[in-house]
């Protein structure tokens, strides 16, 4: 045997670095989430065929990247940097970043969903509680009225009362005078003047 060689006990086995200069790990930052180019989208078939075929290393590198960064990518799975960059520019892996995102926040609603119904808390409980506190009285909450105001808006979005059109916003003064002495004719007996 080859006394130059060192013995494994010796020296322990380092990871590969990428041949590429590394930023400091301070100056270091995720990768962002992109969306898919023009071209992708329109074949996107094909990229989701190419999605469905990602290896264990390609997804292991964009989660990497998206929870690190792409340097922390590149030493632990013993790649380059231009490899990694390669991979996470690739349509297939920004799709399945977006599905990942997608079934995480899926996931987190679920869980959220799920604590609020041991609570007791549901659509019912929020709207009595908005007219609870919509009906309260100033004294009560130091004299502002800016919670019953929220609570108000809130119950008048929830029930469609904020999505109403007033008819009359558009109109100039002269026309609004029109409105006023037509109505008033109107309810008077009279024939309305147009």
């Amino acid at each position: 045997m080859n006394d130059n060689l060192p013995q494994d006990s010796e020296k322990p086995l380092m990871p590969r670095r990428p041949a590429e200069s590394m930023r400091p790990a301070k100056e270091r930052k995720p990768a962002k989430l992109r969306p898919l180019k023009k071209q992708d989208q329109k074949h996107i078939d094909r990229v989701e065929d190419d999605c469905l075929a990602l290896t264990v290393i390609q997804k292991a590198c964009a989660v990497i990247c998206i929870e690190r960064d792409k340097e922390s990518a590149a030493i632990e799975l013993k790649m380059s940097l231009a490899e990694v960059q390669e991979i996470m520019d690739s349509a297939s892996v920004r799709l399945y970043l977006r599905k990942l995102q997608a079934e995480e926040i899926e996931q987190m609603a679920r869980v959220k969903v799920r604590s609020m119904r041991q609570l007791k808390i549901g659509r019912p409980e929020i709207e009595r509680r908005l007219m609870e506190l919509a009906n309260m009285d100033p004294e009560k909450t130091k004299g502002t009225i800016d919670g019953q105001v929220k609570a108000l808006n809130t119950l008048a979005t929830r029930f469609g009362y904020g999505s109403e059109r007033d008819p009359t916003e558009d109109m100039t003064p002269e026309e609004l005078q029109r409105l006023v002495v037509n109505k008033a004719k109107f309810i008077e007996g009279a024939k309305p003047v147009n």
